[in-house]
């Protein structure tokens, strides 16, 4: 009897690759930024507002980047998104040939993030298009939680690996590890565009019985053009709680992803070895939690048949016990009271990762991207407005109320979980409204 193939597993394993290099290369320039602002010449407000420069641009462009992925596929809007990014990483290297203390490297370290923000803005709605394309409905959650596992797992290992490279290996140098890093996503592309098919249907590896697996509870393919339901999209309660949800995430979870380094190396005092593996520590934590998350979301509802309190309950308390534990660095006077700090702060973090992302397959369906790019937007918002007033804490010396405003925005982020019903999915599946 004819067996599904499982060339769907190695579309995740090449989505989940993605998501290694994307936070290498994104986690190796704030792994970096300690040295960065010794050379250039720069300040904790500085680098705040380089934090929020990145999130505005990353921003501005998820939902654009949604948009292209599910009108023209993810296999060329991906690799063309994957050069312009790994551009911009390894241009920033130049920088290190300005004049320090000026304002003309700031404004060229501000325009070049606010560049490589930009491609990488579309960089993970286009992998949900994929993931609602390739991956059956009961698996969503595993393959987002597996998804952002291994973008932890890239977080995680940058700074081990580029402080090692800066420190160890080029005395001090940091524009020789971006180069470095730059290379890593043209090797990707040369690998990912010849052989990627945007759908199943499209792939001559899959046989009948995966392609009948993977479209099981799915709405047929869309048509290539047509009218985006607007009026349905912002009018979405489920829109607007994912969307506020993941803000308010936003607004606190990026110190770690960062200004976690600055802090512990100029505010804590930490050496460049213990500030490196604490860096990398939390983003560790949420490589277990990533996946954990997404799984015990499938669980629930396989095992109660309730799909809307499986994806709440697991993204609510995670986002609960996430606020309680930023509240730990205030007291945390020994390291690995800090260490355990960050790390179950991330923890719990990314726990709701999972259960988010495939929230947005599960609303959004054929418009997952562009629901996805809307969520992402606006943690990238509140996540700039987040960096600016922690860089001015930091400045001012007051991290405690810093970390008192985080705990409170994921209070709130928890709350939003209550609005999200994943059962009325954006437009309904009785009524065909094309892309």
């Amino acid at each position: 009897m004819p067996q599904p193939t499982r060339v769907r597993y190695l579309v995740l394993a090449a989505a989940c690759s993605l998501a290694v290099l994307t936070y290498v290369q994104r986690q190796g320039f704030v792994a970096g930024t300690p040295y960065i602002k010794q050379s250039l010449g720069l300040n904790d407000e500085h680098l705040g507002y380089l934090g929020s420069v990145w999130l505005i641009a990353y921003g501005l462009f998820q939902v654009p980047g949604g948009l292209l992925g599910d009108r023209l596929g993810a296999r060329h809007v991906l690799t063309l998104l994957v050069l312009g990014w790994s551009l911009m990483t390894g241009v920033v290297a130049l920088t290190a040939g300005l004049p320090p203390g000026g304002w003309l490297a700031f404004a060229a370290l501000a325009a070049l993030q606010f560049l490589f923000a930009m491609f990488q803005a579309g960089g993970f709605p286009v992998l949900a298009r994929v993931i609602a394309d390739w991956m059956p409905a009961p698996q969503r959650g595993m393959a987002q939680g597996t998804v952002w596992m291994c973008s932890r797992l890239g977080g995680f290992l940058a700074p081990l690996l580029v402080v090692w490279l800066i420190v160890e290996v080029f005395d001090g140098d940091w524009a020789t590890p971006l180069w470095l890093l730059a290379g890593l996503g043209l090797l990707w592309c040369a690998f990912f565009w010849p052989w990627f098919r945007n759908r199943p249907a499209d792939m001559k590896q899959v046989n009948d019985d995966e392609r009948a697996l993977i479209a099981s509870d799915q709405p047929p393919a869309p048509p290539p053009s047509g009218p985006f339901p607007w009026v349905r999209f912002l009018t979405s309660r489920n829109v607007w709680a994912l969307c506020l949800m993941y803000g308010f995430v936003g607004f606190g979870g990026n110190f770690i992803t960062r200004l976690l380094p600055v802090y512990l190396r100029d505010h804590r005092k930490l050496s460049d070895s213990d500030t490196a593996w604490l860096t990398g520590l939390p983003l560790g934590a949420g490589v277990v939690s990533c996946l954990l998350g997404g799984v015990l979301s499938d669980w629930l509802i396989r095992r109660t048949g309730n799909r809307k309190w499986g994806r709440r309950l697991v993204g609510g308390l995670t986002l609960s016990l996430a606020g309680l534990m930023c509240l730990l660095p205030i007291g945390a006077h020994e390291i690995w009271l800090l260490a355990f700090s960050f790390g179950a702060w991330m923890f719990f973090n990314d726990g709701m990762l999972g259960p988010a992302w495939a929230s947005c397959a599960d609303v959004g369906e054929r418009y997952a991207g562009t629901l996805s790019g809307a969520m992402n937007m606006t943690g990238a918002f509140l996540g700039a407005v987040g960096m600016a007033i922690a860089g001015v804490l930091l400045h001012q010396g007051r991290a405690d109320v810093m970390f008192i405003l985080f705990a409170c925005s994921y209070a709130l982020a928890a709350l939003c979980w209550l609005a999200v019903d994943v059962t009325k999915p954006l437009v309904p599946k009785d009524q065909s409204v094309s892309l």
